[in-house]
């Protein structure tokens, strides 16, 4: 099975909110004409919206659903209508409003129709959503007679060459074609204009908050018809399967100047030859030319793209998907084992003003809808893409991922596994066939332990990879329910010196571990320890763009990916402090889970200054945390309780007592590494951390009756430098912190490791747990106590 960690990380990228909704049908289309980029005059709400979901009807008889949730977002979702546009409609956003223009209307914007007909935020804000009102009030720059001729259009009073009317909803349809058709037929400098009709505007009721200006420098009362007008012509995109049979595809076309100009797209699951009016410029299609509908699972596939095609005169495409060639890497020394293979293409095509259409890395899932995802649940088809030249207008980029795993991809059986990264960039090559030595793969040797529990345990949940490209990062994977022990897997990556992997278990508690971000060289081999003793505080910078995505989440850019804030630092008379509790035997190993409770108080010289958690107070996680620091030298002591969500039994107390001063040395950081305030230097805050190093089994127990070595490490955080004069003491209790042993002086060992031995009582239930704790002191007089309740179990 194939997986992507947090939720799956599955997103189609589209233009400035347009809404590519293929599985649901929501198609969007057409042209939209030049934006007036300033904000609006208006803002859309002057108070805080409440959630709600609207229906709205436009002047064109297309109707969609309005979703606003509590910060005013809008999501907008096409509803069966009878508009003529056949589902096909351009949607974006401006000054938090949100626009969807069906394609019918698209012509006659800037010259006869009035945009604010279809921003659907401001229509539902005035109530004239299908539940506020049956009819659309507009005013028709006409003669009254020619207003009323006007399919839907009912005239309440007329004056000179401008009639008030209503358009009723219903019958809006007709009006829809009316424009359809007037514009099918028209010629050059007709195209967009209605016979005897000036301009149709949104007249808003005297009750309604007022309209926001609209964003077209055209509808502007002071702009004048200009030679600077946009042209429209007719694109017409057609398609040839790979068999020579016209094809059916699934796709999108934008222009390259700037998406919010035109963006359409060929739904799901499939569609033929189809013929948009757009204005004159450089268009980018991508599509995927099918045999048949998508629906059809023996349909075959090709992934057709023409990054830039001129549109100056009606225009017509074919994309022809025997062009394509097949994509299918290999590796030059394949193991004996069968190999399960999971394939993606990722290809991004970005405008000039920033605009995006394709598949980014993060949404490779988007693959199933544009089949260009190829796995044993969709029977493995090749995949097929035509060859590129590099774009002079805007961006490309294009990236294949080969998914490999030993007998099977997904359960304990499942052995070695590969990741291969092709990250092609500015174009699509001509030959996707590489094969890949064993000589360029880098090794990743890991140990995968379960958490210590009274009951069996299920197993790892996942064990796998991030990788951040240049252009993106992706989380796809073999790698569930891997077994508990020692396990390979391999990386690779065309581009070693410009790829960072950042590898991950999923705990048998679905605590998600995160390992550090970092290169790695062909050939390379790294060891790697994951869910190894009690959860203790990361000693890990706290890395400022996270890879948090689900599915239909919010977008999750990571172009910095080493990009980190300092953990504990000091400027000026604050400290800002970035706790994060899931280290185990690693020190950088860390998470973003939510814990089932956490404390923390924190004390300036001997006085509370705040406790957060207290009194009742919802389970506090501090990150980041702000100190207030005395602008003197001062004793500090900050304390933190935590318990994991996932396993709320074994809770974590950590203790910290340190002296700082506002003159204290500046932090000597990275320059990928930034103190909370970028503009000015910090100082380290010199907190102690301690990290276990049990020689446990692999389900977290260890032998009772036996003499045992409590090992452990006390480090400072991240670029940091190591502590000097550490002495530490071990204490255990076999009563989850009852009672504690005498303290047993710990033996120092190289790179701040301690040793202290302890002997383990006889197995009982009573003494079946291990509870420890160690209290360490640097020779700067900073101290750090470190409990952990039932961090280890005794094997009976």
């Amino acid at each position: 099975m194939t997986i992507h960690h947090r939720l799956g990380s599955a997103r189609l990228l589209v233009t400035a909110g347009l809404a590519l909704t293929l599985a649901a049908g929501a198609v969007p289309a057409a042209a939209a004409p030049p934006l007036d980029r300033a904000p609006h005059a208006t803002e859309p709400a002057t108070t805080a919206p409440e959630a709600s979901t609207s229906t709205v009807t436009l002047l064109t008889g297309d109707r969609f659903q309005v979703d606003i949730d509590e910060r005013g977002g809008q999501q907008v979702s096409r509803l069966p209508s009878g508009g003529p546009a056949g589902g096909t409609f351009s949607q974006f956003t401006l000054g938090g409003d949100t626009y969807v223009v069906p394609s019918e209307a698209v012509p006659y914007l800037g010259k006869t129709i009035d945009l604010r007909l279809f921003n659907v935020g401001y229509l539902v804000r005035a109530k004239l959503d299908d539940e506020g009102s049956a009819t659309l009030p507009v005013t028709v720059r006409a003669g009254r007679a020619q207003a009323e001729a006007l399919p839907a259009t009912s005239v309440t009073a007329a004056a000179g060459s401008a009639a008030t009317a209503t358009v009723t909803k219903k019958e809006a349809p007709a009006l829809g074609r009316l424009l359809a058709e007037t514009w099918r037929a028209a010629k050059g400098d007709a195209v967009g204009t209605l016979p005897g009709i000036e301009r149709i505007e949104l007249a808003a009721p005297e009750s309604a908050p007022e309209p926001p200006p609209s964003p077209l420098a055209t509808d502007k009362p002071t702009a004048k018809a200009t030679g600077g007008e946009l042209s429209y012509h007719m694109l017409t995109v057609d398609s040839i399967a790979r068999d020579g049979t016209p094809g059916t595809m699934i796709g999108a076309v934008q222009n390259v100047g700037d998406g919010a100009l035109a963006t359409f797209a060929f739904a799901y699951p499939g569609e033929g030859k189809k013929s948009f009016m757009v204005p004159e410029g450089t268009y980018s299609i991508m599509a995927s030319v099918l045999t048949a509908p998508a629906t059809d699972l023996t349909s075959e596939t090709a992934l057709v793209i023409e990054p830039e095609v001129r549109v100056g005169a009606d225009t017509s495409v074919v994309l022809d998907a025997r062009k394509a060639v097949r994509y299918r890497p290999e590796l030059a020394s394949p193991p004996r084992a069968p190999l399960i293979r999971s394939e993606s293409l990722s290809f991004v095509r970005t405008s000039a003003a920033g605009d995006e259409t394709g598949i980014g890395p993060s949404g490779l899932l988007a693959g199933f809808i544009w089949k260009t995802y190829s796995d044993p649940v969709t029977g493995n088809p090749d995949l097929y893409v035509t060859p590129t030249k590099r774009v002079k207008k805007g961006d490309f980029k294009f990236t294949g991922f080969t998914l490999l795993a030993e007998n099977a991809d997904s359960g304990p059986e499942m052995g070695a596994t590969y990741k291969l990264v092709f990250a092609y960039g500015d174009a699509v090559p001509r030959k996707l066939t590489p094969v890949v030595r064993k000589s360029e793969l880098a090794t990743v040797r890991s140990t995968l332990y379960n958490t210590a529990s009274d009951a069996a345990s299920p197993g790892p949940v996942t064990r796998g990879s991030f990788v951040f490209l240049p252009w993106g990062w992706s989380d796809v994977n073999h790698g569930y329910l891997p077994a508990a022990g020692d396990r390979v897997d391999y990386v690779y990556s065309t581009r070693p010196g410009e790829t960072y992997w950042q590898h991950v278990m999923a705990a048998d508690t679905n605590e998600v571990i995160l390992g550090e971000r970092r290169k790695l060289r062909p050939g390379q081999e790294i060891r790697e320890v994951w869910n190894l003793g009690p959860r203790t505080p990361s000693a890990a910078a706290t890395y400022v763009q996270e890879t948090l995505l689900g599915i239909g989440g919010p977008s999750s850019k990571v172009d910095e990916p080493l990009l980190q804030v300092c953990l504990a630092c000091r400027q000026g008379s604050l400290g800002s402090v970035y706790l994060n509790g899931f280290a185990d035997s690693a020190p950088l190993h860390s998470t973003s889970e939510a814990y089932a409770a956490s404390r923390t108080t924190f004390y300036r010289d001997g006085e509370l200054a705040f406790d957060l958690g207290a009194g009742g107070y919802r389970p506090y996680r501090p990150m980041p945390l702000s100190l207030p620091l005395a602008p003197r030298p001062a004793g500090y002591r900050l304390v933190w309780d935590f318990a994991a969500q996932g396993n709320p039994q074994s809770p974590s107390r950590t203790e910290w007592t340190f002296r700082s001063g506002p003159r204290d040395a500046a932090a000597r950081l990275p320059r990928t590494v930034r103190c909370a305030d970028t503009t000015r230097p910090c100082s380290f805050l010199p907190l102690l951390f301690v990290h276990w190093n049990l020689s446990l089994d692999l389900d977290s127990r260890a032998r009772a009756g036996r003499r045992f070595d409590v090992a452990f490490r006390v480090s400072r955080q991240e670029h940091q430098a190591r502590p000097t004069g550490v002495r530490a003491t071990v204490e255990v209790s076999y009563d989850d912190g009852q009672t504690w042993s005498a303290p047993k002086t710990a033996t120092a060992g190289r790179d701040g490791t301690f040793t202290a031995p302890i002997t383990h009582p006889e197995y009982s239930e009573p003494a079946r747990w291990v509870s420890l704790r160690v209290k360490a002191r640097a020779g700067d007089g900073s101290t750090v106590t470190q409990t952990n309740i039932r961090a280890y179990r005794l094997a009976g």
